[in-house]
């Protein structure tokens, strides 16, 4: 019996794709990276979530998220509140960056749920269901609302030392939608979508399609990962294709992907200095101008004895950004070099460092906040500085380094490349290359 190919995105190395109990995941049996989770097939429960979600981001963005009142003075922002302010003040870096991940990205990230899984639930078809799920991929890692709501909860410690602040229906509709999206992830997985939105006609190949390869005189045929799909693709003898499932341009290896992956960090490395040099805001008190550095704005929790909000703006603001760049330069250099040793383990630590980089972002959402809501003149008033604009600049640069990075490098500069790129006929048969490995979560 042939089944279906599924290659690591980690590591490129080929497994048999096969039905396991649902709530399970399956992992690559040669770097331990997850392959995919099996989940129920159903859409009916992640699109009620997904509709679920939208409500909520609706009323996220129409009512306050928080009421800051002084002096007889009142002022409430909204979730959008921060971007306006970031423009006004002559930011308009930050104004994108955080319209981005806590605005538009959430809400393309819901519609576009509800806009592919609506019609499948339907048995229809509707015009760019499989663009709008390619987008999806792009868009999922700069949704950062629940890094928002930790910069809002942050915020909302500094002011509650001296004002009265009051959370409104905004700040409880981001709370609830957040456990919201993350369950509408977990309940859908992304390959029955992939099969539901792929061309009727549509061959996989599968396990037999290796087994007939050898010995055979199509010396010119590789298999390519789709990276957006996660499809294994005849190549026909080009270092690129089309998926025939998405319509992604499938490379054999991401193109120029060290060097372009280097020259991002090296920028992150040059902004992480202005970046805790200069203030990331200016707060002024009673006439009292006093600019904060990120390290300042620590030390102030600490002061307070805000010791858990300390360790968590200390932990996301300057341990993770230090900790990422040195492992990601570490992975890039053992990479160039082609390092052997502990393969796996340096593969684990590249999708650490991929995962936490975006947590980073806390601090520009916290300096968003009070900027938009503290504007009491010279009783009260937080202005933003350039040291928000270098900060983000260095969680933008390494996380677009991490993601132009291609991780399948790490196994190949070690001479342990699973297919190999002259054709079929180099890649053993599927009881030495092709394994399938179901393990409970």
């Amino acid at each position: 019996m042939s089944h279906r190919l599924i290659a690591c995105e980690n590591c490129d190395y080929l497994h048999v794709e096969e039905e396991i109990p649902t709530g399970s995941v399956a992992y690559c049996v040669r770097c331990g990276s997850p392959l995919y989770r099996a989940a129920q097939v159903r859409f009916d429960k992640p699109l009620a979530l997904a509709v679920t979600a939208f409500l909520l981001f609706l009323i996220a963005n129409s009512y306050p998220v928080l009421t800051f009142a002084m002096e007889g003075r009142v002022e409430t922002n909204t979730l959008s509140s921060g971007v306006l302010t970031f423009w006004r003040e002559g930011f308009p870096f930050l104004a994108i960056m955080v319209a981005v991940t806590s605005v538009l990205a959430p809400l393309v990230l819901i519609t576009a749920h509800i806009y592919v899984l609506l019609p499948i639930s339907l048995n229809r078809q509707v015009p760019g269901m499989q663009q709008v799920w390619r987008i999806l991929a792009i868009i999922r890692p700069w949704s950062m609302l629940d890094v928002f709501l930790i910069g809002l909860l942050v915020a909302l410690t500094k002011l509650t030392d001296f004002a009265d602040v009051i959370a409104g229906p905004a700040f409880f509709a981001i709370c609830c939608l957040i456990p919201t999206v993350l369950l509408m992830n977990i309940t859908l997985d992304p390959r029955y979508v992939w099969r539901r939105l792929a061309p009727a006609n549509l061959r996989y190949p599968t396990s037999e399609d290796i087994g007939n390869q050898q010995g055979s005189d199509q010396q010119d045929r590789t298999l390519l990962t789709c990276h957006t799909c996660s499809m294994v693709v005849l190549g026909g003898g080009r270092d690129n294709v089309r998926c025939p499932r998405c319509g992604a341009m499938v490379h054999h290896r991401k193109p120029r992907s060290l060097s372009r992956s280097w020259a991002l960090l090296l920028a992150a490395v040059i902004l992480y200095v202005p970046a805790n040099v200069f203030p990331i805001m200016t707060v002024t008190y009673l006439g009292r101008a006093e600019a904060d550095t990120i390290l300042s704005g620590v030390s102030a929790l600490v002061r307070a004895g805000e010791w858990p909000i300390a360790i968590v703006v200390f932990t996301a603001s300057i341990l993770v950004p230090i900790i990422k760049i040195l492992l990601l330069g570490w992975v890039y250099i053992a990479t160039a070099l082609g390092l052997s040793g502990p393969l796996k383990e340096r593969t684990l630590i590249y999708r650490i460092t991929e995962l936490i980089g975006r947590w980073s972002m806390v601090d520009v959402f916290m300096v968003s906040i009070l900027a938009a809501l503290v504007k009491l003149g010279n009783i009260a008033t937080v202005q933003p500085g350039f040291g928000a604009v270098a900060f983000c600049g260095v969680v933008i640069l390494t996380m677009l380094s991490a993601m132009a990075f291609d991780p399948r490098l790490i196994w190949d500069r070690a001479g342990m490349q699973t297919v190999k790129r002259p054709g079929l006929a180099n890649v053993k048969t599927d009881h030495d290359r092709v394994e399938n490995q179901g393990i409970p979560s």
